[in-house]
C-alpha cells in the first residue's frame, strides 16, 4: 500500500525539478534586460554641419530620463536654440530599451570644426557623462538640390559712396535677392550691429520682383540713415537676416505640403571712410548738414509793459541729437527777458529731420526804438565741404510810452542763454523838443462795483443734437414742474421746523438712555435747547423763558406755559451746581413734543410764483448774501481796509462763484496789496464770465503787465487783435448758448421748409427758411471759431496757476523719489479732481499731475 504513495511523491518532486528549471531559463532571458546599463550620448556622434544651417542634434537619453534642465558646456562658434522633446520605446529579441531624445537646433556660425567637449548630465539613475562630439563645418546646401545658400540667396548693405564727413546723414540700404522658387518667408528682421554709427530704425520691407539671366528673383529692400560722430576707417560687421526656404513638398495631390528649412543670410562687410571735419570757425557748435534759419517778432509796435514775443525756428536734415540748442541773442537791459522754453520736433518715424523752435517773452520798460540784432548760426554743409553760416534779419521794435517804467517782477531777469548789454539799441530819431508827448499816467486799479453781475459759467462738453431736441416743449414742462416742487420744498417755511422736530425726539431719547454723568447730560440739554428754538423760530441764540414762552404761543397757546416750564428747568439744570433734571422731565418733554404739529409740504405751493417763475427772484436770491458781504466790502475798501475788503469778498464768492462784480472787487484788493499774481487769477475769471466789460478787460490787461505773468491765451485776447476780438464779443458760457440757438434756429427752419413742402403755409416761408438757415450756419460758425480761441478757458474746470509751483506725478511731498516737473505761474489747466488738498490738473498738450490746490485759483467755480 505504501509502494503508490511513493510513486505520487517522485511526480511531485520532478514537478517541482522542471517549474525550477523553467524559471531559471526565463532569468537567464531577461537578465541581459535587468542587466542592461543606462546611457547618454549625441546624435549624430559626429559629422559634418553647414554653415549657417539649422540643423537637428540630439541628446539620447536610453533607459533614463533627465533631471532637470541639462546644463550644456559653452561651445564655441555654434548656436543652441530651445530644445523640442520626444520618448520611445523598442523591444527587440525580448530586449526592451526606452529612448528619451532632446532635439536642438543648432546654427554652425563659424567655417571651422566645432567640438563639443564631455560633460556630466542628472539623470533620474544618477550622473551619467556624454562623451565628446567632433563636426566639421562646410558649405551648407538648399534641400537635395546641392545649391550652397549662397546661390539661392544674397544680402547686401551698401552705400551711396565709401568716404563721408564726420556728422554727415547719409542712406544705408539693405537688399536681399532670393531664387523666387525657393523662396517661401522672412523669418526675422534684419540685424545688423551699426556701433558706433547714429542710425534711424530700418524702413517697412518693400518685395518686388526681378528677372536675372533668365531667372526671376524676389527682392526685398530696406532703407535707413545714418552719422559718424567721429573720423576714422570703419569696417561693420555683416547684417545676417533668416529666412524660410522650399526645398520640396510632402504628400501629394490636395495634401501637399511644402517642406520649408530655415537658413541665416549674411551680407559683406561694409567699409566706410569718415573724414574729419576742416578747422572750424569759433561760431561753430556741431551742426552737419543742410538747415534753414526764421526769426519772428510779435508785435512790433507795443507799449511799455506790453509782452513781445521773439520766436527763433531752425529747420532742417542733419545730425540733430549732437546739436544742442540755439545761438545765443543780445538785447538791450531796457528789456526784461522771460526765460526762453525750446521745443524740438522731429518729423514722425526719424532721427535727423526736424525743428527746434525757441520763444522769447520780452517786457519793455522804456519807451523808444530798439533794433534786434541778426542772430547767426553755423553749420557745416557737406555738399560743398564749407562752413555756412545763416543769420535773420535785423528786427525795429517800437515802444511807446505807455506806461512809467516797470520793475521787474521777482524771479525774472535775463536767463543764461542771452547776454545782455547796455543800450545797444539804434538811438531813436530825433526829436523836437515842442513835439514831446506827455507820458501817460501809471495804470491803477479802477473802483469796485457796487451792484452785483453773474456770468455765464460755461458747460460741460455736451451733445447739441441731444440739447435741442430737449428743447421742445414735453420736456422742459415736465422738468419746469419738478424743479418748481423741488423749490417749493427746500423753500417750505415749515421745513425748517419739522427737521428740528425730527432731532428734538432723538435729542429726548438720548436724554432718557444716558447715563447720569454730567457732562452727556449738559451735552445733551444743549442739543434740546437748539432744536426747541428752531421748532418755535425764537429768535435769538439763548432766549430768556419768557421769549420761549411768546414764540411757543404764536404757534401754540396751549402748550407755551408746559414747553416755558421745561425750557426754565432745562436753564436750571444747565447752570446750577446739581445739573439735574426733575424725574419727569423726560416725560413731560416726549408728551409736550407728541403735541405739536407741524404742518406738511403743500403740492400746491409749487405753483406759487416765486417757485414757478423763479427767473425774477434768482438774482435777488443770489445777489443778497452777495449785496450783505459788498456793503461791508465796499466801505472797507473805501477806508483803505484792504484786508477786511478782501475777507468779505471772499465770502461772497464762495457764496456766487458766477458774480464777475465780486472777482473784479477782490482783484482791486488784491492790487491794492500788491498780490498782482493772485489778483490777476481773478481777474481772469472776471473776464471769462463777461468779456465785453471794459472794466474786465482793463483788469486783465493791468494784471498781466503788473503780475509778469504771459500765458500766450490771455496776452492774445488781452490784445483783442483778429479772431480773439469776435471771440471777446461774449464769454464762452454765452458762446456755448448761441451754438445751441443756431442749432435751434436751423430746426425751426426745417420745420418750415416742412410745412411749406406740404401746402400749410404760404410763399413766404421759402426765403424766410432759407435766411433763417445762413444766419444760423453763420452764428455756429462764429462760435465754434470763439470757442476754439478760448481753448482750455472754455472748460467750465479752468485753472490758473497763479505762483510758481511744483508738478508732481502723485499727491505727497513725502516722496522725494517721484517724478516732479516745475510749473510756471501763469500756466493754465483744467483740474479733474482733488484729494486732501490736492489736485489733478490736465494740460493742453497731454500732461497731467498733482499740485497743491492753494497754488490755483478757479476761473468758474
Amino acid at each position: 500500500m505504501q509502494i503508490p504513495s511513493i510513486k505520487r511523491g517522485g511526480a511531485q518532486r520532478r514537478g517541482v525539478l522542471s517549474a525550477l528549471g523553467l524559471g531559471l531559463f526565463l532569468f537567464a532571458l531577461l537578465l541581459p534586460t535587468l542587466m542592461r546599463a543606462q546611457t547618454v550620448r549625441w546624435e549624430p556622434p559626429g559629422g559634418q554641419l553647414g554653415f549657417n544651417q539649422v540643423s537637428d542634434l540630439a541628446l539620447v537619453f536610453e533607459n533614463c530620463e533627465p533631471d532637470g534642465d541639462p546644463a550644456l558646456p559653452k561651445i564655441d562658434g555654434l548656436q543652441i536654440g530651445r530644445p523640442s522633446q520626444s520618448s520611445e520605446m523598442n523591444m527587440v529579441n525580448m530586449t526592451v530599451t526606452r529612448r528619451f531624445s532632446l532635439v536642438f537646433p543648432v546654427r554652425p556660425g563659424k567655417r571651422s570644426t566645432i567640438s563639443i567637449p564631455a560633460f556630466e548630465v542628472k539623470t533620474d539613475k544618477g550622473p551619467i557623462t556624454v562623451k565628446s562630439a567632433t563636426f566639421t563645418v562646410g558649405d551648407a546646401t538648399v534641400g537635395n538640390s546641392g545649391l550652397a545658400v549662397n546661390d539661392v540667396a544674397v544680402a547686401k548693405v551698401t552705400a551711396n559712396k565709401d568716404s563721408f564727413w564726420a556728422g554727415e546723414v547719409f542712406p544705408v540700404t539693405y537688399n536681399l535677392n532670393i531664387v523666387r522658387r525657393y523662396y517661401h518667408s522672412i523669418a526675422t528682421n534684419v540685424d545688423w550691429p551699426s556701433t558706433p554709427l547714429v542710425t534711424e530704425d530700418w524702413s517697412k520691407p518693400e518685395l518686388n520682383e526681378a528677372l536675372v539671366r533668365g531667372e526671376r528673383y524676389v527682392v526685398l529692400q530696406q532703407s535707413t540713415r545714418a552719422y559718424a560722430k567721429q573720423p576714422g576707417n570703419y569696417t561693420f560687421k555683416p547684417a545676417s537676416q533668416m529666412v524660410n526656404l522650399m526645398v520640396g513638398t510632402a504628400g501629394f495631390g490636395l495634401f501637399s505640403q511644402p517642406t520649408v528649412e530655415q537658413r541665416a543670410i549674411e551680407s559683406e562687410s561694409l567699409t566706410l571712410t569718415i573724414k574729419p571735419l576742416p578747422t572750424p570757425p569759433a561760431a561753430f557748435a556741431g551742426a552737419v548738414g543742410e538747415f534753414s534759419f526764421t526769426s519772428k517778432v510779435v508785435p512790433l509796435t507795443a507799449a511799455v509793459g506790453e509782452p513781445v514775443t521773439w520766436t527763433l525756428e531752425l529747420a532742417g536734415t542733419g545730425n540733430w541729437p549732437d546739436v544742442t540748442g540755439l545761438p545765443e541773442r543780445e538785447v538791450s537791459n531796457d528789456f526784461q527777458v522771460v526765460q526762453p522754453k525750446s521745443k524740438r520736433a522731429m518729423k514722425d518715424g526719424t532721427l535727423f529731420e526736424g525743428t527746434l523752435t525757441e520763444d522769447v517773452v520780452l517786457v519793455p520798460t522804456k519807451p523808444g526804438t530798439y533794433r534786434l540784432a541778426p542772430v547767426r548760426f553755423t553749420y557745416f554743409d557737406t555738399k560743398s565741404g564749407t562752413y555756412k553760416t545763416i543769420a535773420s534779419e535785423p528786427v525795429m521794435v517800437t515802444i511807446t510810452a505807455g506806461s512809467t517804467p516797470v520793475q521787474a517782477p521777482a524771479g525774472s531777469g535775463a536767463p543764461v542763454q542771452f547776454s545782455i548789454n547796455t543800450p545797444s539799441s539804434t538811438p531813436a530819431p530825433p526829436v523836437l523838443p515842442p513835439a514831446v508827448a506827455p507820458v501817460a499816467p501809471e495804470n491803477l486799479p479802477r473802483d469796485p462795483i457796487a451792484s452785483g453781475s453773474t456770468g455765464f459759467v460755461p458747460l460741460v462738453t455736451f451733445n447739441l443734437v441731444w440739447a435741442c431736441l430737449l428743447s421742445s416743449v414735453l420736456c422742459p414742462l415736465l422738468l419746469w414742474l419738478a424743479l418748481a416742487a423741488l423749490r417749493s420744498r427746500e423753500r417750505d417755511p415749515q421745513r425748517r421746523r419739522r427737521e428740528a422736530r425730527a432731532r428734538l425726539a432723538t435729542a429726548v431719547s438720548a436724554l432718557r438712555s444716558s447715563d447720569s454723568q454730567p457732562a452727556a447730560i449738559i451735552s445733551r440739554l444743549k442739543v434740546w435747547q437748539m432744536e426747541t428754538t428752531k421748532l418755535w423760530e425764537v429768535p435769538h441764540a439763548a432766549p430768556g423763558t419768557p421769549l420761549v414762552h411768546a414764540c411757543v404761543g404764536r404757534h401754540a397757546p396751549d402748550a407755551a406755559s408746559a414747553w416755558a416750564k421745561l425750557w426754565s428747568e432745562a436753564d436750571r439744570a444747565l447752570h446750577s451746581r446739581e445739573n439735574t433734571l426733575p424725574k419727569d422731565w423726560q416725560v413731560r418733554a416726549d408728551a409736550a413734543l407728541a403735541g405739536v404739529k407741524v404742518p406738511g409740504w403743500p403740492p400746491s405751493s409749487l405753483f406759487a410764483g416765486r417757485n414757478l417763475l423763479p427767473f425774477l427772484f434768482t438774482l435777488a436770491v443770489l445777489l443778497a448774501p452777495v449785496a450783505a458781504h459788498a456793503d461791508v466790502a465796499g466801505e472797507a475798501y473805501k477806508r483803505g481796509d484792504f484786508a477786511v475788503a478782501e475777507t468779505n469778498w471772499r465770502q461772497a464768492l464762495a457764496t456766487a462763484p458766477s458774480d464777475w462784480t465780486v472777482r473784479h472787487n477782490l482783484g482791486l484788493a488784491l492790487g491794492q496789496q500788491d498780490r498782482w499774481a493772485e489778483a490777476t487769477g481773478y481777474w481772469t475769471g472776471a473776464f471769462l464770465l463777461n468779456a465785453r466789460s471794459d472794466a474786465t478787460r482793463w483788469d486783465l490787461a493791468l494784471g498781466l503787465q503788473r503780475s509778469g505773468m504771459a500765458p500766450p491765451e490771455l496776452v492774445e485776447l488781452s490784445r483783442g487783435d483778429g479772431r480773439h476780438e469776435l471771440a471777446r464779443w461774449a464769454s464762452p458760457g454765452e458762446w456755448q448758448l448761441a451754438l445751441v440757438g443756431a442749432a435751434l434756429l436751423i430746426a425751426v427752419a426745417l420745420v418750415v421748409l416742412l410745412l411749406k413742402g406740404y401746402g400749410r403755409i404760404g410763399g413766404w416761408a421759402r426765403p424766410t427758411a432759407l435766411v433763417t438757415i445762413l444766419l444760423a450756419i453763420l452764428l455756429a460758425a462764429a462760435a465754434t471759431l470763439s470757442l476754439h480761441t478760448y481753448g482750455p478757458l472754455a472748460q467750465p474746470d479752468a485753472v490758473i496757476v497763479w505762483k510758481a509751483s511744483t508738478l508732481r506725478s502723485i499727491p505727497t511731498e513725502a516722496d522725494t523719489t517721484q517724478k516732479m516737473s516745475p510749473l510756471s505761474a501763469g500756466s493754465i489747466a483744467v483740474a479733474e479732481k482733488t484729494f486732501l488738498g490736492w489736485t489733478k490738473l490736465s494740460f493742453a498738450g497731454g500732461q497731467a499731475g498733482w499740485v497743491r490746490s492753494e497754488d490755483l485759483i478757479r476761473l468758474y467755480r
